[in-house]
C-alpha cells in the first residue's frame, strides 16, 4: 500500500462514480489483509446469497481504518457490508443508497449523514425524506464527536498531540484550528443531529443515537475514543458495533418491513442552544 494516502485512495475509489473499485485486496506487510472490496463495490466480502444484505452508508467515520467497524456487526441471517466513502457529503451518501437499493434486494440500510459539508445543514430535512421514501428498511444513526458543550469554547490546542490513530489527536484534517472555527463544527453537527432525530421520529425510522453514546462530558479525557474531533478510533470499533446491534436487533429478529409515511415531513426548529452556539460563531467568525 502506498504511503501517500491520496495515492493509496486511488487505487481503490473511482472518484467519478462515486464508488469503490470492485474486487481489490488491500495487503498489510506482514500478510493480513487490511481491506477488501467486494464484486459491488462495498468494503467487506462477496455477497453471501444464503444472507439478507444490509449496508451501512456513511462517510469516512464508515469507511473507518481497515475494514471499519462495520465488519465486526454480527445479527443471524444478514452479511454486513461497509458503504462509507471519505469525504462524501451527506447528499452523495443517499445518491449511493437510492442508486445502489434499485439495482439490488438490500434487507436493511443504515444511514450516517456524515459530516460534510460543515454549515451545510439547510435542505438535510428535505433531501433524508425525499430518500427515505425511496430506500427499504432504512435506519438513521447520529454523528459521534469528541467535542462536548464544556469544551467547545475553550482553547483545545494543548490535547493536540502527534502519533498513530491509535494514541495521536488532531483536529478537524487539514483545518487550521480556531475556537470560533471549533465552535461552528460543534454547532453543525449537533444541528445535524437534531435534524436526523426529528426526520426519524416524524417518518417512524429507527434511530441509533451514538452522538449520545459517545458523549464525551463525562470523561476525564475527552479524547480517549477519538484521533480527532469526528473520528474514532480503531479501538472503539467494537463499541460502536455494539451499539448499532443493540439498535438493530430487535428489528431483524422481527423482520421489520419500513412503510414511508404519504405526506412529506416538515422540519422542526433546531434547539434553542444550537442557535445560541450559530449566533457566537458569527459574532466570532475567523479567517480560515
Amino acid at each position: 500500500m502506498p504511503e501517500s494516502h491520496g495515492e493509496f485512495q486511488s487505487l481503490y475509489l473511482d472518484s467519478a462514480a462515486n464508488w469503490l473499485r470492485p474486487n481489490l485486496r488491500f495487503v498489510n506487510p506482514d500478510g493480513s489483509t487490511y481491506f477488501d472490496t467486494n464484486e459491488i463495490g462495498l468494503k467487506g466480502g462477496p455477497l453471501d446469497p444464503r444472507r439478507k444484505l444490509a449496508v451501512v452508508w456513511g462517510d469516512s467515520v464508515v469507511f473507518g481504518i481497515g475494514g471499519g467497524w462495520p465488519e465486526l456487526l454480527d445479527c443471524s441471517g444478514y452479511q454486513f457490508l461497509n458503504g462509507g466513502i471519505e469525504g462524501n457529503a451527506y447528499g452523495a451518501i443517499l445518491e449511493r443508497a437510492v442508486k445502489l437499493n434499485r439495482e439490488r434486494r438490500v434487507a436493511l440500510n443504515l444511514i450516517l449523514p456524515g459530516w460534510h459539508t460543515i454549515g451545510i445543514n439547510t435542505d438535510l430535512c428535505r433531501d433524508l425524506a425525499a430518500a427515505l421514501n425511496i430506500v427499504p428498511n432504512p435506519v438513521l444513526v447520529t454523528m459521534p464527536t469528541a467535542l462536548n458543550r464544556h469544551i467547545v469554547d475553550q482553547d483545545l490546542t494543548p490535547f493536540f498531540t502527534a502519533g498513530s490513530v491509535a494514541d495521536g489527536f488532531y483536529f478537524c484534517g487539514s483545518t487550521e484550528y480556531s475556537i470560533a472555527k471549533q465552535t461552528e463544527v460543534f454547532a453543525h453537527i449537533v444541528e445535524r443531529n437534531t435534524i436526523v432525530g426529528e426526520t426519524a421520529a416524524a417518518m417512524g425510522v429507527p434511530l441509533i443515537d451514538l452522538f449520545s453514546v459517545f458523549d464525551t462530558t463525562g470523561l476525564s479525557d475527552f479524547r480517549r475514543d477519538f484521533f480527532d474531533v469526528m473520528h474514532p478510533r480503531p479501538n472503539a470499533y467494537p463499541k460502536i458495533a455494539q451499539a448499532v446491534f443493540d439498535g438493530i436487533k430487535a428489528l431483524a429478529a422481527a423482520g421489520w418491513e419500513y412503510h414511508p409515511p404519504a405526506a412529506g415531513v416538515a422540519r422542526q426548529g433546531a434547539h434553542p442552544w444550537v442557535n445560541g452556539l450559530r449566533k457566537f460563531v458569527t459574532r466570532n467568525r475567523a479567517p480560515i
